[in-house]
């Protein structure tokens, strides 16, 4: 591994410390005020990397992250919420969305409120508000690598006996600046499943600031209805109050997808870099709310638009899973500077 610009094998580390959890740790804690009072959270630090806070009661997402002691996560005003005061009908799942680095939209639902097959479906689905079972934490040597690891298991049931499972590993390494999710969403029970999903990561200041460009090689899609670009949808503008969102919907083109922020001018240069597999997430959602007091940049992978599932049907962009049939999904954040 590296800190501090040195290299050393894991012998030395382990010659070097009296635990190694000086340089790597995974600890479960819970919060005590507010909304989040008695919520799960473990915090994932490591040395010379990113470090985070996993979320097992809001289905494994994450909170406050930093790298090199820069915050890169968004805060929502209302703040994190427990999953008994989650909201399911129409736009509900604002209400409790409290930011930070990434929250989880499906399984079997994303985008807007939709009645399909028979179902009322609330605005992304249900994921983001299901108690994860089975939260393991630990510390993982490859070679002279060191990693914390968090995983976790959800569980979400539906109309019709409708079951998807979800098993998430969320991966920091000590000395990189890489932050690593790996998914698995399965049909485990007995009939076939619609599937949604997306991930969606929430950038703000001062990680990324006024004047800072979106780097990506694909195409811009389209946007909401009354969510279009405004000016160049591609440069982050100075926040003002009257700021409305923007919502736009790019293609990678390619099975890699990859999103960077840049920082022009001198010692400029990139800020922070997305990658996903595109081959199972086609679509990038950019969530742009330049408002004061709200400022957010949303960079979000996604199986399918915000038409919400009964369009998404009709689209062709829903998917199905048959009994015992697996997605595999992957994104990384890798910060190129604190």
């Amino acid at each position: 591994m590296r800190i501090g610009g040195e290299s050393f094998s894991r012998e030395e580390v382990e010659a070097l410390v009296g635990d190694i959890r000086q340089v790597a740790s995974a600890v479960p804690v819970s919060f005590e005020e507010g909304r989040a009072r008695g919520m799960r959270a473990v915090l994932l630090r490591v040395a010379g990397g990113i470090c985070a806070e996993v979320l097992p009661d809001r289905g494994m997402d994450l909170g406050w992250a930093s790298s090199g002691g820069v915050p890169l996560a968004w805060a929502a005003p209302q703040g994190h919420a427990a999953p008994a005061f989650a909201e399911h009908g129409g736009n509900g799942w604002a209400r409790t969305f409290g930011g930070g680095l990434m929250a989880t939209c499906g399984m079997m639902t994303i985008g807007a409120p939709s009645e399909d097959d028979g179902e009322q479906l609330g605005m992304h689905g249900r994921v983001a508000s299901i108690p994860a079972e089975r939260v393991a934490c630990r510390l993982e040597w490859d070679g002279d690598e060191l990693d914390a690891v968090v995983e976790g298991r959800v569980v979400e049931a539906g109309p019709g006996g409708r079951v998807l499972e979800r098993v998430r590993a969320v991966r920091a390494r000590v000395g990189e600046q890489v932050l690593e999710v790996r998914d698995t969403v399965s049909n485990i029970g007995a009939v076939p499943a619609p599937h949604m999903y997306r991930f969606h990561f929430n950038l703000g200041f001062p990680l990324v600031r006024p004047g800072d460009t979106i780097g990506f090689d694909g195409a811009l899609l389209g946007h909401r209805p009354g969510a279009g670009p405004r000016g160049d949808w591609g440069t982050l503008a100075s926040p003002v109050p009257d700021a409305a969102e923007e919502v736009l919907y790019l293609g990678p083109g390619g099975p890699e997808g990859r999103v960077c922020v840049l920082r022009p001018g001198p010692g400029g240069g990139k800020v922070l870099e997305l990658e996903w597999d595109a081959s199972a997430m086609p679509v990038l959602v950019v969530w742009k709310h330049q408002r004061s007091r709200r400022n957010v940049l949303g960079l979000e992978p996604s199986t399918a638009g915000d038409e919400g599932r009964a369009r998404a049907r009709e689209t062709g962009e829903l998917l199905t899973l048959d009994p015992g049939q697996s997605r595999e999904y992957t994104a990384r954040i890798r910060c190129h500077r604190p």
